[in-house]
């Protein structure tokens, strides 16, 4: 079942999906990006770069969804004391209320949040950090292949990416954490889909390799998950 990508539709990429439905699935994922420490892996290398330099880095995240990481990031680097600025992405509108509202009873009201489609447009220029977490897997190869080539195409320093691993394993979790840690249908369904549809560590490297990136490295952690990072060369 895990030997080749099956990417099958998935309830959260439908336009017609109920909003109280969509916002409560944002939320479910927000509590697993959270106990995955996903904030954790992404914020190591943007903390570096961030006291490396002598002036305030940009970071944007694409496909930001409900802006769990984002608000993550920026209570880190508030905590640290260090001058970064967050954007995100997102195709849907709904999303990106959604994120805003979050960012803002948080206290994160400089996050900047806009409507963008990353399959349709170009990135912007200027960020010195393109990142994305979770959303590689939706996507066909050859659209994943065209976006990580964009993100390196606009990254002033560094890109990130952190997605699912296909692994049995991670299939199991997917199934189990959407039954024990969530009421959402819609991650209860999508999960483990997801986990059929991401990338094995192989994969990865081969797209690095078509995309002309050198020196990606790739970096496991929990839960099934994996981290893809290029640094522009100096």
């Amino acid at each position: 079942m895990m030997n080749t990508r099956d990417v099958q539709p998935e309830m959260m990429d439908q336009p017609e999906l109920c909003p109280n439905l969509h916002r409560t699935a944002l939320a479910a994922l927000g509590l697993i990006n959270r106990l995955s420490r996903t904030e954790a892996v992404v914020w190591e290398p943007i903390r570096r770069l961030a006291v490396s330099k002598r002036r305030p880095i940009r970071v944007l995240d694409v496909a930001c969804g409900g802006g769990d990481v984002l608000r993550s990031l920026a209570s880190r680097a508030r905590s640290a004391g260090l001058p970064i600025e967050f954007s995100g992405c997102d195709v849907s509108e709904l999303a990106l209320q959604f994120a805003s509202e979050r960012a803002r009873r948080a206290g994160h009201d400089s996050i900047t949040f806009f409507e963008h489609d990353v399959l349709k447009h170009e990135l912007p220029r200027g960020y010195d950090v393109i990142l994305s977490t979770l959303f590689f897997h939706h996507l066909q190869w050859e659209e994943a292949s065209s976006l990580l080539t964009e993100m390196a195409r606009q990254s002033e320093r560094l890109v990130l990416v952190d997605d699912l691993r296909r692994t049995r394993a991670g299939y199991v979790l997917a199934h189990c954490a959407g039954r024990f840690l969530t009421r959402s249908p819609v991650v209860q369904s999508d999960g483990p889909l997801s986990v059929r549809a991401a990338f094995t560590e192989a994969e990865w490297r081969d797209m690095a390799v078509s995309c002309e990136l050198h020196g990606v490295t790739i970096q496991r952690h929990w839960p099934q998950r994996m981290l893809l990072k290029w640094e522009r060369p100096q």
